[in-house]
């Protein structure tokens, strides 16, 4: 059996400070003072771990995107250090200031669920987009794997991709580590033909010829 080995020197590291429990006027008092209030959790604690974390530095690393799928190693108040994942972000609606952070515990040999986000290639090459079509495609999907396993993305190629061509979930070419748990004829992607209102005017702006109200209409060369 491979041995599951995680370098916690490899992932990334966020400082996890001491805080009060409770207190909406202790939180913004927090958040004025460049700290986000957060709190650690997971299988095999008996309690949670109220904390606070530097906002600046928590949000350079969101900046990067895909934050579903960091690994990081978090330094507890306690001094000891565990390695999580971020379960969910709260954020100011109107601002988009950093409100509150959730960290969730991963063991190494513990599989997890979690969203991989899609990262599309092919586009400057793909038939149907330079046929006018347009491309519609999930955001994300939900896996089943080891921490050890856990994918940046998944990348979706969509490069040999025609009018009305589609890639399923089934399609996707996955890791045997890996466990997709969404339903395997969900369309991943697909290029749509431009739909024509009634002016004449597709979607994409492009003018086509209508044949007939209700009947496909073709895009003029």
């Amino acid at each position: 059996m491979r041995e599951l080995c995680i370098d916690m020197s490899e992932l990334v590291t966020i400082v996890m400070e001491p805080r009060a429990k409770s207190g909406k006027g202790i939180r913004k008092k927090l958040r004025r003072e460049g700290f986000t209030p957060c709190v650690f959790y997971g299988p095999e604690l008996s309690e949670s771990v109220v904390g606070k974390v530097n906002s600046t530095r928590v949000s350079r690393l969101l900046k990067g995107g895909h934050w579903e799928t960091m690994r990081i190693t978090l330094k507890l108040p306690s001094g000891g250090e565990e390695m999580c994942i971020i379960r969910e972000i709260q954020r100011h609606p109107v601002t988009g200031n950093l409100l509150h952070l959730d960290f969730m515990r991963i063991l190494k040999d513990r599989k997890l669920t979690m969203n991989v986000p899609f990262r599309v290639h092919g586009k400057e090459s793909c038939p149907g987009i330079k046929d006018g079509g347009v491309l519609e495609t999930l955001h994300e999907i939900e896996i089943e794997t080891l921490p050890v396993n856990i994918p940046e993305f998944i990348d979706v190629d969509i490069s040999n991709l025609a009018l009305g061509d589609m890639i399923h979930v089934k399609d996707l070419n996955l890791s045997s580590d890996l466990t997709v748990l969404a339903d395997p004829d969900e369309i991943v992607a697909i290029v749509a033909a431009p739909k024509v209102v009634e002016d004449g005017v597709s979607e994409t702006g492009k003018e086509v010829e209508v044949v007939a109200k209700g009947k496909a209409a073709k895009t003029e060369e």
